[in-house]
């Protein structure tokens, strides 16, 4: 009569375990269903990869309250990421942003719908491509490449060890600067018979990619260099400024303003008195030659005015204060190693001096030649110049100086290599063209930065470092728990009927 109890008793036990087990297992498929018809998801990873940060959520409230939208293109299809874990991260990022009112985010393929990309880029202006991004509001438009998403690190053996997800600096940085119209620009001085900016076309495609506007400036019909002028280009002049421009752009360099002078060989006996006192202010002085190359084979063929010549690695490098894997103030970084032979047309050459203002200047070689170049006294108002031979020349060089707000001053010795001609003609002088434009962006960053911090995107990794160990391993997370479960068994089996 006892064991008829017992029995009873386990298998009311037993069906209850059944019946729990189902319950939860009923609960579990809707909830589960429920859930992913929400598209909710709760973000686990240890560095809240999927999570918005409070920097970015606040300036979105705020834009939600005062109802102003940025219209966000993205060239691509967002069903293309929901199930690629490489960009997953980048998927959820941009469901969180859409979630506010003032992101309205309109992905499309433009492979699929060219008219609406020729709608927003009627002049060919940008070079978007597919993954890329356009912000746009009130009128104002900057296009986000989308390789700038994530930061690749490798080993020495080239393989990738690490991955920074960026994307969120970005996309602040970028409604900020469009809500606030914050397009910096290039002017480009004429008057002195500078390269006309409309023979530069293909470097203003390249400025408007990189979010400057290009402009030409007169500064003998205007009162000073605009207040949104960010960098002065002056690109190969015949002649000299005079001296009411010299004070103007004197001026704009007080407050922070940048320069790039583009020096062009000349043979006409003159000189560039106030081009040089301006030189002069960065501890930078300008030679009246002409650089040819003796060794043929480091020139280009029957014509030794273009040849070969080096980058430098910029001796006032310091720290890498922006994260970003360059050391400041060494704007070649990213160039030295892309295998590509650097060239330079006919060139004049410079030189750092002692001024007065030399401890306040951090001044650094760009490009340099080899030893077997030598030069030739070419324009210019002094007699009796030598041939230099045996040296190194430096044909492009840039100063900054602390005690003008880190004013910077940027000078090569040629302009020839970014007029449209060259730029699509030839192949020889990519490394100095994308050398100006690194030398732009390391004198203005036209992006901007909201300080928030890169994400690493981080995955589990269980490291084995021998057999023994992996058949330790195997035993510890099948083995153990397999035991476990047959020493229940065994254990039911013997109390079943007990």
């Amino acid at each position: 009569m006892k064991k008829q109890s017992v029995n009873s008793k386990n298998r009311r036990y037993t069906l209850l375990a059944w019946l729990l087990a189902l319950m939860v297992l009923a609960a579990a498929v809707p909830l589960n269903l429920i859930f992913d018809r929400m598209d909710y998801n709760f973000d686990m990873s240890s560095n809240s990869l999927y999570t918005l940060s409070k920097t970015t959520t606040d300036y979105l409230d705020r834009l939600d309250s005062e109802g102003v939208v940025v219209d966000v293109y993205f060239l691509q299809d967002m069903d293309e990421l929901e199930n690629d874990l490489e960009w997953l991260a980048l998927y959820r990022t941009l469901l969180a942003y859409d979630e506010h009112d003032s992101f309205n985010l309109v992905a499309f393929d433009p492979d699929l719908e060219p008219d609406r990309l020729r709608q927003l880029n009627p002049d060919g202006v940008y070079n978007i491509q597919g993954g890329d991004f356009l912000f746009v509001c009130n009128g104002i438009m900057k296009r986000l490449p989308g390789n700038l998403m994530y930061i690749y690190k490798q080993n020495a053996e080239g393989e990738t060890v690490s991955a920074e997800f960026r994307a969120e600096n970005y996309f602040t940085g970028y409604m900020k600067s469009v809500v606030e119209g914050e397009i910096p620009s290039v002017y480009f001085l004429e008057g002195h018979g500078e390269i006309p900016l409309d023979k530069m076309a293909t470097l203003k495609k390249n400025l408007n990619n990189m979010n400057y506007g290009a402009y030409p400036l007169n500064l003998i019909t205007s009162d000073s260099v605009p207040e949104d002028c960010r960098v002065l280009f002056i690109a190969g002049p015949r002649y000299d400024i005079t001296a009411d421009e010299y004070e103007k752009i004197y001026a704009f360099t007080k407050d922070g303003g940048n320069i790039i002078a583009m020096m062009t060989p000349n043979q006409a006996e003159m000189a560039y008195t106030n081009l040089e006192r301006l030189m002069s202010t960065y501890c930078i002085g300008m030679d009246y030659n002409r650089i040819c190359e003796t060794d043929t084979a480091r020139h280009a063929s029957n014509d030794p005015y273009t040849f070969v010549c080096d980058l430098q690695t910029a001796t006032d490098a310091g720290e890498d204060d922006n994260s970003d894997g360059v050391p400041d103030g060494d704007v070649t970084y990213e160039l030295m190693n892309n295998g590509l032979v650097t060239f330079m047309p006919a060139s004049r050459s410079f030189y750092s001096f002692y001024g007065s203002n030399y401890t306040a200047c951090s001044i650094a070689t760009q490009i340099a030649t080899a030893s077997t170049a030598k030069a030739e006294p070419y324009g210019g108002t002094y007699e009796d110049l030598d041939e230099v031979t045996g040296q190194a020349f430096a044909l492009a060089m840039h100063s900054k100086d602390s005690m003008r707000s880190d004013s910077k001053l940027a000078v090569f010795g040629t302009a020839e290599f970014i007029t449209d001609d060259s730029m699509n003609s030839t192949d020889y002088f990519i490394n100095p063209v994308q050398l100006v434009a690194a030398t732009i962006t390391w004198m203005y960053d036209s992006d901007v930065d909201m300080n928030i911090a890169d994400k690493e995107r981080t995955h589990d990794s269980l490291y084995v470092n021998s057999s023994k160990e992996a058949s330790g391993l195997i035993a510890l997370f099948v083995g153990f728990p397999v035991v476990i479960a047959l020493v229940g068994v065994v254990i039911w089996l013997r109390r079943k009927d007990a």
